[in-house]
Formats: C-alpha cells, structure tokens, sequence
C-alpha cells in the first residue's frame, strides 16, 4: 500500500513538474514572440521612412535638381535601407529558430522527467494505468493545446508583420509611382507649350483637374481668343499651333484635337466632315477673314466642311457652335457646265437650288427659272442663229447680278418672245 501511495506522489509530482516547465515555456514563448515582432514593425516603419525620402531626392537628381547636399543625403539614406533590409533578414531567421529550438528543448524536457527511473532498486512497483479521459490525460491536452497555440499565434503574428511591411512597401512604390507619373506629366506639358506657343492662349486659364467635358468647353471657347483668320485654305494644325493662326475649318478642328489629345490627355476625340460640295446658312464666323460667300453675304457655298466630336458632342470651331450644321448638299462632286453660266460650271442642289461660280463668290438661281431659261433659247436657236451669242450674253449678264432678279429674266425672255413674233412676221411676208 505505501508503495503504490509513493508511486501516485511521484506521479503527481512529475506532472506538476512538468506543468511548471511548460508554464516556463510558454512565458519564454510569449516573450520572445512579442519582441522581433514589435522590432520588426519598428524597422519596417523606418524603412518606409527611409525610401520616401529617397524617392524624392531621386527624382530630383533624374532632373538634374539636386543640390550637393541632397546627393550625399541620398547615399546615406541607401545605406541605411541597405543596413536596415539587412537586419530585417537576421532578425526573421533568428525569429523561426528560436521557435525550433524552444518546441526541440520542450521534448527533450518532458522526455527526460517522464523517462526517469523510480529509485527502488529491490522491489519492482506495480504501475496503474489511468482511465481515458481522466484529470492527467486532461492536463495534457490542455498543455499540448496552449503550446500549439503558442506556436501559431507566433507564426500569425510573423506572417502579419511580414504582411505589413510588403503593404508599406507597396504604398511607398505607389506612392514613388505617383510622383514619378506627376512629374512626367508635367514635363510633357511644359514641353508641348514651349513647341506650340500659341497653346498658351488655348490653355490659358483651364484648370486641368476639371472633368474632361469641362475642360473641352473652355478649351473650345478659348479659340475665340487667338485672333485667328479664317482664309478658306487650309494649314496644318501644328502651323497653327506655332503661331501662325490662319486656314480653315480642318485647321482649326485639327488642332482642337491636337491640343486636347496631347496636353490634356482626352482620348477618343474624332474629326469628321461633309466631304460634298453643300449650301449653308450658318452665318458669320467670330474670327476675321472671311464672310459668307454666297448671294452677296447671305449663306455659305463650302466644298467641304470639318469638325470635331466627343461622345456625341459637336465642337463645331469654326462657328464656335454646338450644332451640326444644316447642309442643302450638291447633288454632284464635280460641277456641271453651260454655256448660260458665266463661268460655264454650276451645281444642282437638292433643295432645287442652282448655284454658280461668279469670279470668287458663288450666287443662286431658282432650278425652275435655270431649266426655263435653257429651254427658251433651245427654242429660239432656230429662229435667231445670227444673234445667238448676244442671246447668250445678255443671259449671263443678268446671272451675273445674282440669281435672285427674276422680274429681270421675265423682262429678257418677253423681249426675245417679241423679237421672235417680228423674225416670223418679217419672213412670211417677205415669201
């Protein structure tokens, strides 16, 4: 009986030995666990610290801006990111081995306690197995289940600083990304305006953080400022752009897209046209040059037209308008030719209008006068051969005072009616 009573004491006795040793080592475990981490995040935040500085002071001496102090500022701070990248290895390394070397420690410990023979040399006891589930197998489970539980609360914690430093450092690159993208920016736009030096007008005042639509409103109003002269022939848009403000509609809508493309950054701004020959009413444009070439100043006649447009918006530059033009398109490319017209070329439009040639203006005739008048001499030809040149230039007289005189067509046709009366009359009594 006293010897089963000294084999539970010593039983209990181990236990509560190696109870203290894994308390030990779960105390060493916390602490040693708690110390690299908090290290780490402090040399993690030097670090960030460290390279923001530097990216500055590298974009500086890519510029050529840094002063002689700056530059050894920056050979410092390489070093110590360098020194401090460095330390940040050894201490991980020396983090997870300490771990090995503390759960080696903690088996060789248990191993030995329980492995230690009883000092009762003569007489061998005899040893009880315990029940499943009783209060040793219980204290060894909760001892198993803090230590791993220690163990990963160590490694979560490695991971999690690890972690953080991988974000800080990514925050930094975008960051250092950022800048580097800023200052590119800029020198592109510093370098487009000493190009184009009438881009400063076109830029003037335009704060380039507004929304796109924004920016492109005052863009397009600004044209109004560069004195530009509208010549009816076109420049490229760089000419423009360099200072010479003349040409036309494709010059203008050209370098509205340019400007916008290029110092802006907008995309998908397109240039589109009428490609025919057409009659318009849109007025005067705001700039000096020229003025409505049509029926003494009434409309225009274009041979084309440009424009620009982004999502579905017209920047119509040369009126500064926001509507598509309303065109009474030609009916053909190449003009047509009679010898009524005085410059013998007219075109028909599909608006029943004629419209011709007159030195350089253009004027317009009703189509069913044009067709009365041809069909008139047609069937005076046969009576008045000998004069039909005078015909002919009487005719081109009156379209050449605009097209638009139609009491003074009536007046010539009665007069050539009469003359045709007197012909016939004088041929028959003369048979």
């Amino acid at each position: 009986m006293k010897e089963r009573l000294q084999i539970h004491k010593k039983a209990d006795s181990s236990a509560s030995k190696s109870e203290q040793g894994q308390h030990l080592l779960t105390t060493h475990s916390q602490l040693g666990s708690k110390k690299p981490i908090v290290q780490a995040k402090v040399e993690n935040q030097k670090f960030q610290e460290y390279q923001f500085e530097a990216t500055k002071l590298q974009i500086q001496a890519k510029h050529g801006t840094i002063t002689p102090d700056g530059q050894e500022r920056l050979t410092v701070l390489q070093a110590k990111m360098n020194e401090s990248l460095q330390q940040g290895k050894e201490h991980s390394f020396q983090f997870g081995h300490n771990i090995d070397k503390m759960a080696i420690k903690r088996a060789d410990t248990v191993s030995l306690a329980q492995m230690q023979p009883l000092q009762e040399p003569l007489i061998q006891p005899k040893l009880t197995v315990g029940q499943p589930g009783d209060r040793y197998e219980q204290e060894a489970d909760r001892v198993a289940t803090s230590v791993v539980s220690q163990l990963n609360a160590a490694t979560l914690q490695n991971q999690e600083g690890q972690q953080t430093t991988l974000a800080g450092s990514r925050n930094i690159q975008a960051s250092s990304e950022g800048i580097l993208a800023a200052n590119n920016s800029a020198d592109k736009k510093q370098k487009f305006l000493q190009d184009y030096s009438l881009a400063k007008t076109l830029v003037n005042s335009i704060d380039d953080t507004l929304p796109e639509d924004k920016i492109l409103e005052q863009l397009f109003k600004n044209f109004g400022n560069i004195q530009f002269q509208y010549t009816m022939v076109s420049k490229s848009q760089e000419t423009l752009l360099k200072g010479s403000p003349e040409g036309d509609c494709q010059t203008l809508a050209r370098a509205f897209k340019k400007v916008a493309e290029e110092y802006f950054g907008i995309e998908k701004i397109t240039v589109e046209s009428i490609a025919k020959p057409f009659l318009s009413e849109a007025g005067v444009t705001p700039y000096q040059g020229k003025k409505p070439n049509c029926d003494d100043g009434k409309r225009w006649f274009f041979q084309n037209h440009y424009w620009a447009s982004w999502n579905g918006k017209v920047y119509d530059v040369l009126f500064l308008s926001h509507k598509r033009t309303e065109a009474d398109m030609a009916k053909q490319v190449q003009p047509l030719t009679s010898m009524l017209m005085p410059e013998q070329e007219y075109y028909e439009t599909e608006k029943g209008k004629v419209v011709y040639p007159i030195v350089n203006k253009y004027s317009t005739v009703e189509i069913s006068i044009f067709e009365k008048l041809k069909n008139f001499v047609n069937n005076l030809g046969r009576f008045f051969s000998d004069n039909m040149s005078a015909i002919i230039n009487k005719i081109q007289s009156l379209l050449s005072k605009g097209g638009n005189n139609a009491s003074g067509f009536d007046s010539l046709m009665r007069e050539l009616e009469n003359d045709k009366t007197s012909t016939v009359v004088s041929n028959n009594q003369n048979q």
